[in-house]
């Protein structure tokens, strides 16, 4: 797809550092959309990180960041009160940005909540047509409560008011002016039975950042050295990196002779569901097998550490990631590196479908114990099964698909 002349504006308030997913995705998304011949600007934080504003000459535009906590307060009406002061918020940041830039053809809002949709709902009776002609509206989080085997699921009392602000779309989604989306095709089928709006499931931009399948490494030379492990990304509990813990110490205490190596990112403190912390053990740390990251990482650390990796730890707990996507998990598909992922979840069924690896009991640390073991003697099978299905993630999270969805899905009525 040729964008030349085409003008992209990523509007992102927690865009402010390396930590998390926002920083990778953007710098994704852009990188594909330049190579197309469009012109990309970014809406961050007013408090980003100069190298981030540098890289992407950001334009400082936000001074909340509504992912931080600021609004989680213990009374519902301050919440929902929170929620309608920050969509002001937005609108009138927002506002001011527009009228200083030019226009715009396409505006990408990567991660919107109810406190963006609103303020958008304005800014489009305000400036579509005007001063931008399309906006793409990802949204990740989920209003659903499944049941107890998740086949099945209702809302949340507080959905009510997401499903009044998406239905006051409609008429800007059936022209394509507007397009719903989202990284997961279960949250874009909890979204359109909640407001009978259309959504679209987009790839991943993450291709972009895949490494390459050549490597000067034999699979004899690999085993020699030692199979390395890696487990990347957000240490929160949501993740069961202590999880991840528990089994790699079992593993260097039964097998002291074992070669497999571990790389693990343990950035930030990580705490229960009931808010104990959960500690780093000495014996990881000291560990010559273990190289343990207890920082953030820059991207290209992130690069460098995952291209070392022979497989990929994703033991995500399912009450949090039954329906959420994991930007690793499709790096690593397209990347041709066999993982670990939590069954019965969305990674299970992308694994499924164009990666390969092994599936994990949910909150099971001996089962991931196990499924270790079991990995590191048949690596073999499976990395020959997950290079298999790299052409397939390629394709699926193609730049091009990328660039389909962002730019023509849904116009004129056409797509879904």
């Amino acid at each position: 797809m040729k964008l030349d002349g085409k003008r992209l504006l990523i509007c992102e308030e927690a865009l402010i550092s390396y930590t998390g997913h926002f920083y990778t995705w953007i710098k994704s998304i852009r990188k594909i959309n330049l190579a197309a011949g469009a012109q990309v600007e970014v809406a961050s934080n007013t408090e980003v990180e100069k190298p981030i504003a540098d890289e992407f000459s950001a334009h400082r535009t936000y001074s909340k960041n509504n992912w931080s906590g600021v609004y989680h307060y213990t009374q519902a009406w301050k919440r929902y009160l929170g929620v309608f002061k920050h969509n002001k918020l937005v609108y009138t940041e927002t506002k001011r940005l527009l009228k200083e830039t030019e226009p715009i053809d396409c505006i990408l809002l990567p991660a919107a909540r109810i406190h963006h949709l609103i303020a958008w709902r304005f800014l489009c009776s305000r400036f579509l047509k005007s001063k931008f002609k399309r906006i793409v509206i990802f949204i990740l989080t989920s209003e659903a409560v499944y049941n107890k085997d998740h086949t099945d699921f209702t809302f949340k009392g507080s959905a009510n008011l997401i499903r009044l602000a998406l239905k006051s779309f409609k008429k800007y989604v059936k022209t394509g002016e507007v397009l719903f989306a989202g990284d997961s095709h279960i949250t874009c089928a909890e979204y359109e039975r909640l407001a009978g709006v259309s959504f679209t499931v987009f790839p991943s931009p993450g291709v972009a950042l895949a490494k390459s399948a050549e490597t000067a490494e034999s699979d004899e030379e690999k085993f020699s050295r030692g199979l390395v492990f890696v487990i990347l990304g957000l240490s929160v509990f949501d993740k069961g990196i202590d999880l991840w813990q528990e089994a790699v110490l079992k593993y260097l205490r039964n097998h002291p002779d074992g070669k497999a190596k571990f790389i693990i990112q343990w950035g930030v403190k990580t705490h229960s569901y009931e808010g104990k912390e959960i500690p780093i053990h000495d014996e990881l740390r000291n560990s010559p097998k273990v190289t343990l990251l207890e920082r953030s990482l820059t991207d290209e650390e992130y690069v460098d550490y995952f291209q070392k990796s022979d497989f990929l730890s994703l033991p995500y707990r399912r009450k949090a990631y039954f329906n959420r996507i994991s930007g690793v998990l499709i790096e690593a598909a397209c990347s041709g590196i066999p993982m670990m992922v939590t069954e019965n979840t969305w990674l299970s069924w992308a694994m499924e479908e164009y990666g390969a690896g092994v599936t994990v009991k949910d909150n099971d640390s001996e089962d991931l114990y196990q499924k270790l073991l079991y990995s590191v003697d048949n690596w073999r099978s499976l990395a020959k099964a997950a290079e298999a299905k790299r052409p397939i993630a390629l394709e699926k999270n193609s730049s091009e698909n990328y660039l389909h969805c962002l730019w023509e899905e849904g116009l004129n009525g056409s797509g879904h």
